[in-house]
Protein backbone atom coordinates (compact mmCIF):
# COMPACT_ATOMS: atom_id res chain seq x y z
CA UNK A 1 0.00 0.00 0.00
CA UNK A 2 1.41 3.55 -1.00
CA UNK A 3 1.78 5.84 1.69
CA UNK A 4 -1.14 8.61 0.51
CA UNK A 5 1.59 11.88 1.20
CA UNK A 6 3.99 9.86 -0.81
CA UNK A 7 3.06 12.27 -4.46
CA UNK A 8 4.91 14.32 -7.40
CA UNK A 9 4.68 17.67 -5.64
CA UNK A 10 6.46 19.92 -8.05
CA UNK A 11 8.33 20.03 -11.65
CA UNK A 12 10.73 22.72 -11.84
CA UNK A 13 12.43 24.24 -15.27
CA UNK A 14 15.11 26.78 -15.91
CA UNK A 15 14.68 29.53 -18.68
CA UNK A 16 16.83 32.01 -20.11
CA UNK A 17 13.58 34.26 -20.08
CA UNK A 18 11.68 34.07 -16.92
CA UNK A 19 8.52 36.37 -17.42
CA UNK A 20 8.13 34.86 -20.84
CA UNK A 21 7.79 31.39 -19.82
CA UNK A 22 5.79 31.75 -16.91
CA UNK A 23 3.66 33.94 -18.95
CA UNK A 24 2.97 31.11 -21.49
CA UNK A 25 2.88 28.63 -18.73
CA UNK A 26 -0.07 30.64 -16.84
CA UNK A 27 -1.59 31.12 -20.37
CA UNK A 28 -1.22 27.16 -21.28
CA UNK A 29 -2.45 25.78 -17.85
CA UNK A 30 -5.14 28.84 -16.92
CA UNK A 31 -2.98 28.84 -13.52
CA UNK A 32 -1.54 31.69 -10.98
CA UNK A 33 1.57 32.42 -10.04
CA UNK A 34 1.46 32.31 -6.31
CA UNK A 35 5.06 32.81 -4.95
CA UNK A 36 8.58 34.40 -6.40
CA UNK A 37 11.04 33.89 -3.61
CA UNK A 38 12.54 36.64 -2.17
CA UNK A 39 15.51 34.25 -0.48
CA UNK A 40 16.08 32.70 -3.94
CA UNK A 41 16.24 36.26 -5.02
CA UNK A 42 18.72 37.45 -2.06
CA UNK A 43 20.99 35.09 -3.39
CA UNK A 44 21.90 36.50 -6.26
CA UNK A 45 22.30 34.07 -8.79
CA UNK A 46 18.19 32.96 -9.63
CA UNK A 47 14.95 34.79 -9.82
CA UNK A 48 11.97 32.19 -9.41
CA UNK A 49 7.89 31.73 -10.45
CA UNK A 50 5.61 29.36 -8.88
CA UNK A 51 2.69 28.87 -10.64
CA UNK A 52 -0.28 26.58 -8.70
CA UNK A 53 -1.89 23.48 -10.60
CA UNK A 54 -4.63 22.60 -7.70
CA UNK A 55 -1.90 21.95 -4.55
CA UNK A 56 0.50 21.36 -6.74
CA UNK A 57 3.42 23.73 -8.46
CA UNK A 58 5.35 24.26 -11.65
CA UNK A 59 8.58 26.39 -10.78
CA UNK A 60 10.40 28.10 -13.35
CA UNK A 61 13.72 29.22 -12.30
CA UNK A 62 16.25 32.26 -14.52
CA UNK A 63 19.90 32.64 -14.18
CA UNK A 64 20.55 36.47 -13.31
CA UNK A 65 22.90 38.04 -15.09
CA UNK A 66 25.28 37.70 -12.32
CA UNK A 67 25.20 33.73 -12.53
CA UNK A 68 25.96 34.37 -16.34
CA UNK A 69 29.14 35.96 -14.92
CA UNK A 70 29.65 33.09 -12.40
CA UNK A 71 28.82 30.07 -14.73
CA UNK A 72 26.81 28.29 -12.33
CA UNK A 73 25.16 25.17 -12.79
CA UNK A 74 22.38 26.67 -14.39
CA UNK A 75 23.86 28.62 -16.82
CA UNK A 76 26.11 25.63 -17.96
CA UNK A 77 22.65 23.76 -18.22
CA UNK A 78 20.85 26.26 -20.54
CA UNK A 79 24.33 26.38 -22.39
CA UNK A 80 23.98 22.92 -22.92
CA UNK A 81 20.47 21.90 -23.68
CA UNK A 82 18.41 25.11 -23.87
CA UNK A 83 15.06 25.85 -21.62
CA UNK A 84 14.76 22.52 -20.42
CA UNK A 85 13.42 20.31 -17.77
CA UNK A 86 15.04 20.74 -14.54
CA UNK A 87 14.10 18.81 -11.33
CA UNK A 88 11.16 16.70 -9.54
CA UNK A 89 10.33 16.87 -6.17
CA UNK A 90 8.41 14.36 -4.61
CA UNK A 91 6.59 14.62 -1.44
CA UNK A 92 7.51 12.29 1.22
CA UNK A 93 6.02 10.83 4.94
CA UNK A 94 9.13 10.88 6.12
CA UNK A 95 12.24 13.20 5.47
CA UNK A 96 14.31 11.41 8.12
CA UNK A 97 14.01 7.82 6.22
CA UNK A 98 13.95 8.61 2.70
CA UNK A 99 16.94 11.17 2.91
CA UNK A 100 19.08 8.46 4.50
CA UNK A 101 17.89 5.59 1.30
CA UNK A 102 17.98 8.51 -1.05
CA UNK A 103 21.56 9.29 -0.02
CA UNK A 104 22.62 5.94 -1.17
CA UNK A 105 21.47 5.20 -4.05
CA UNK A 106 23.71 5.09 -7.15
CA UNK A 107 27.08 6.49 -6.64
CA UNK A 108 25.99 7.37 -2.82
CA UNK A 109 26.81 10.77 -3.39
CA UNK A 110 24.72 11.54 -0.92
CA UNK A 111 23.05 15.25 0.00
CA UNK A 112 23.58 18.08 -2.96
CA UNK A 113 21.94 20.79 -0.70
CA UNK A 114 19.17 21.05 1.72
CA UNK A 115 17.44 23.02 4.34
CA UNK A 116 15.01 23.01 7.36
CA UNK A 117 12.53 25.72 7.96
CA UNK A 118 10.55 26.99 10.90
CA UNK A 119 7.81 29.81 10.95
CA UNK A 120 5.49 30.62 14.06
CA UNK A 121 2.12 30.57 12.58
CA UNK A 122 -0.27 28.12 10.48
CA UNK A 123 -0.86 27.09 7.11
CA UNK A 124 -1.94 30.02 4.83
CA UNK A 125 -0.31 33.13 7.46
CA UNK A 126 2.68 33.49 5.58
CA UNK A 127 6.24 33.07 6.35
CA UNK A 128 7.13 36.02 8.42
CA UNK A 129 9.82 35.61 10.69
CA UNK A 130 11.15 32.21 8.99
CA UNK A 131 14.54 30.20 10.47
CA UNK A 132 16.17 27.93 8.15
CA UNK A 133 19.46 26.02 8.52
CA UNK A 134 21.87 23.66 6.37
CA UNK A 135 20.02 19.99 6.54
CA UNK A 136 21.68 17.26 8.77
CA UNK A 137 21.55 14.07 6.67
CA UNK A 138 18.86 11.79 9.14
CA UNK A 139 16.97 14.03 11.29
CA UNK A 140 13.67 14.50 11.65
CA UNK A 141 11.15 17.53 10.43
CA UNK A 142 10.56 19.96 13.16
CA UNK A 143 7.02 19.55 14.54
CA UNK A 144 6.49 22.11 17.63
CA UNK A 145 2.59 23.63 18.32
CA UNK A 146 1.56 26.88 16.61
CA UNK A 147 4.52 26.37 13.97
CA UNK A 148 4.58 25.29 10.26
CA UNK A 149 7.71 23.69 8.95
CA UNK A 150 8.90 22.48 5.84
CA UNK A 151 12.32 20.17 4.92
CA UNK A 152 13.75 20.20 1.50
CA UNK A 153 16.70 17.54 0.39
CA UNK A 154 18.26 17.79 -3.08
CA UNK A 155 20.33 14.84 -4.86
CA UNK A 156 22.63 15.18 -7.70
CA UNK A 157 21.31 14.37 -11.22
CA UNK A 158 24.20 11.42 -12.19
CA UNK A 159 22.15 9.05 -9.27
CA UNK A 160 18.55 10.49 -10.39
CA UNK A 161 18.06 11.11 -13.97
CA UNK A 162 17.31 14.74 -13.02
CA UNK A 163 18.24 17.29 -9.89
CA UNK A 164 15.70 14.86 -7.07
CA UNK A 165 13.96 16.78 -4.60
CA UNK A 166 12.16 15.39 -1.38
CA UNK A 167 10.02 17.53 0.78
CA UNK A 168 8.22 16.68 4.33
CA UNK A 169 6.13 19.61 5.58
CA UNK A 170 4.08 20.39 8.85
CA UNK A 171 1.05 20.62 9.50
CA UNK A 172 0.35 18.97 6.21
CA UNK A 173 -2.66 17.04 4.77
CA UNK A 174 -3.43 13.94 2.30
CA UNK A 175 -6.67 15.83 0.87
CA UNK A 176 -6.05 16.13 -2.66
CA UNK A 177 -6.39 17.92 -4.80
CA UNK A 178 -7.51 20.36 -2.45
CA UNK A 179 -4.65 20.25 0.53
CA UNK A 180 -4.49 23.42 2.04
CA UNK A 181 -1.39 22.17 4.50
CA UNK A 182 2.04 23.40 4.46
CA UNK A 183 4.17 23.38 1.57
CA UNK A 184 7.36 25.35 2.08
CA UNK A 185 8.70 26.18 -1.47
CA UNK A 186 5.48 27.78 -2.74
CA UNK A 187 5.57 30.03 0.35
CA UNK A 188 2.72 29.75 2.82
CA UNK A 189 -0.10 31.78 1.70
CA UNK A 190 -0.86 29.90 -1.61
CA UNK A 191 -3.39 27.82 0.43
CA UNK A 192 -6.05 30.67 0.98
CA UNK A 193 -6.90 30.74 -2.93
CA UNK A 194 -7.63 27.03 -3.27
CA UNK A 195 -11.11 26.93 -1.70
CA UNK A 196 -12.00 29.82 -4.25
CA UNK A 197 -10.92 28.32 -7.49
CA UNK A 198 -8.95 24.58 -6.53
CA UNK A 199 -8.05 24.85 -10.24
CA UNK A 200 -8.26 26.17 -13.69
CA UNK A 201 -9.91 24.79 -16.60
CA UNK A 202 -7.27 22.91 -17.90
CA UNK A 203 -5.23 20.76 -15.09
CA UNK A 204 -5.90 19.35 -11.19
CA UNK A 205 -2.01 18.55 -10.99
CA UNK A 206 0.60 16.05 -12.30
CA UNK A 207 -0.36 12.55 -12.87
CA UNK A 208 3.39 11.69 -14.27
CA UNK A 209 6.78 12.74 -14.81
CA UNK A 210 9.03 11.25 -17.68
CA UNK A 211 13.05 11.21 -16.63
CA UNK A 212 15.56 10.37 -19.50
CA UNK A 213 18.79 9.48 -17.34
CA UNK A 214 21.99 9.65 -18.59
CA UNK A 215 24.29 6.26 -18.82
CA UNK A 216 21.97 4.72 -16.47
CA UNK A 217 19.27 2.06 -18.14
CA UNK A 218 16.04 3.28 -17.31
CA UNK A 219 14.82 -0.11 -15.81
CA UNK A 220 17.73 0.36 -13.31
CA UNK A 221 16.79 4.25 -12.37
CA UNK A 222 13.73 3.78 -11.58
CA UNK A 223 14.85 0.96 -8.81
CA UNK A 224 17.18 3.62 -7.77
CA UNK A 225 13.73 5.63 -7.49
CA UNK A 226 11.87 3.18 -5.67
CA UNK A 227 14.36 2.25 -3.19
CA UNK A 228 15.16 5.67 -2.46
CA UNK A 229 11.80 7.07 -1.82
CA UNK A 230 10.12 3.73 0.12
CA UNK A 231 6.78 4.14 1.93
CA UNK A 232 5.53 1.67 -0.40
CA UNK A 233 6.22 2.17 -3.42
CA UNK A 234 6.37 -0.09 -6.44
CA UNK A 235 7.36 -1.03 -9.84
CA UNK A 236 4.96 -1.56 -12.55
CA UNK A 237 5.24 -5.56 -12.96
CA UNK A 238 4.46 -4.61 -16.79
CA UNK A 239 6.46 -2.12 -17.30
CA UNK A 240 9.84 -2.28 -15.39
CA UNK A 241 10.68 1.56 -15.79
CA UNK A 242 7.52 2.86 -14.29
CA UNK A 243 7.19 3.94 -11.25
CA UNK A 244 3.95 3.87 -9.02
CA UNK A 245 3.17 6.72 -6.72
CA UNK A 246 0.38 7.05 -4.78
CA UNK A 247 -2.93 8.31 -6.18
CA UNK A 248 -2.49 6.82 -9.55
CA UNK A 249 0.71 9.02 -9.82
CA UNK A 250 3.55 7.56 -11.75
CA UNK A 251 7.34 7.70 -12.74
CA UNK A 252 8.48 7.06 -16.28
CA UNK A 253 12.38 6.25 -16.89
CA UNK A 254 12.99 6.24 -20.73
CA UNK A 255 16.42 6.67 -23.00
CA UNK A 256 17.32 10.10 -23.99
CA UNK A 257 15.50 10.89 -26.79
CA UNK A 258 16.84 12.67 -30.90
CA UNK A 259 19.41 14.92 -29.69
CA UNK A 260 20.37 12.70 -25.97
CA UNK A 261 18.62 15.38 -24.11
CA UNK A 262 18.34 13.90 -20.53
CA UNK A 263 16.59 15.25 -17.08
CA UNK A 264 12.90 15.63 -17.26
CA UNK A 265 11.84 15.96 -20.67
CA UNK A 266 7.86 15.05 -20.25
CA UNK A 267 4.57 15.97 -17.67
CA UNK A 268 1.45 14.27 -17.73
CA UNK A 269 -1.38 16.04 -16.13
CA UNK A 270 -4.58 15.44 -14.83
CA UNK A 271 -7.51 16.87 -17.31
CA UNK A 272 -9.65 19.18 -15.40
CA UNK A 273 -13.06 17.65 -14.73
CA UNK A 274 -15.81 18.70 -17.10
CA UNK A 275 -13.33 21.23 -18.52
CA UNK A 276 -13.03 21.71 -22.83
CA UNK A 277 -9.50 20.18 -23.03
CA UNK A 278 -7.88 22.56 -24.78
CA UNK A 279 -4.81 20.54 -26.07
CA UNK A 280 -3.59 17.45 -26.32
CA UNK A 281 0.13 17.60 -26.38
CA UNK A 282 2.42 20.71 -26.47
CA UNK A 283 6.19 21.06 -26.50
CA UNK A 284 7.23 23.81 -24.34
CA UNK A 285 10.65 24.45 -22.49
CA UNK A 286 11.98 21.46 -23.99
CA UNK A 287 9.06 19.28 -21.98
CA UNK A 288 6.42 17.90 -24.08
CA UNK A 289 3.20 17.84 -21.70
CA UNK A 290 0.31 15.58 -21.81
CA UNK A 291 -3.25 15.90 -20.83
CA UNK A 292 -4.27 12.58 -19.32
CA UNK A 293 -7.83 11.69 -17.57
CA UNK A 294 -8.33 10.91 -14.45
CA UNK A 295 -7.71 6.72 -13.74
CA UNK A 296 -10.20 7.88 -10.59
CA UNK A 297 -7.60 6.30 -8.27
CA UNK A 298 -6.61 9.55 -6.88
CA UNK A 299 -7.25 10.67 -3.56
Amino acid sequence: MVDPVLRLRQICLVAHDLEWTTSVLCTAFDAPVVFRDPRMAAGGNLTNTHIRLGDSFLETVCPTDLAWQRSTTQTRLLERNGDCGYMAIVQVPDVSVASRSMAEQGTGTGIVAGDWNVCAGEPGSGLAGVESGRYVLGDPLPREPGTVSGVNVQFHPRDFGTLAEIQENWPGAVDFPNNRGTYYPAGNTWQNGVDARPHGGVTTGFAAVEIAPRGVEPAEMCARWMRGLGAGCSIDPERPATLRLAAGQTMRFVEPGPGGRTGVVGVDLWAAPGARRKFDTIDFCGVRWTLVESSGERG
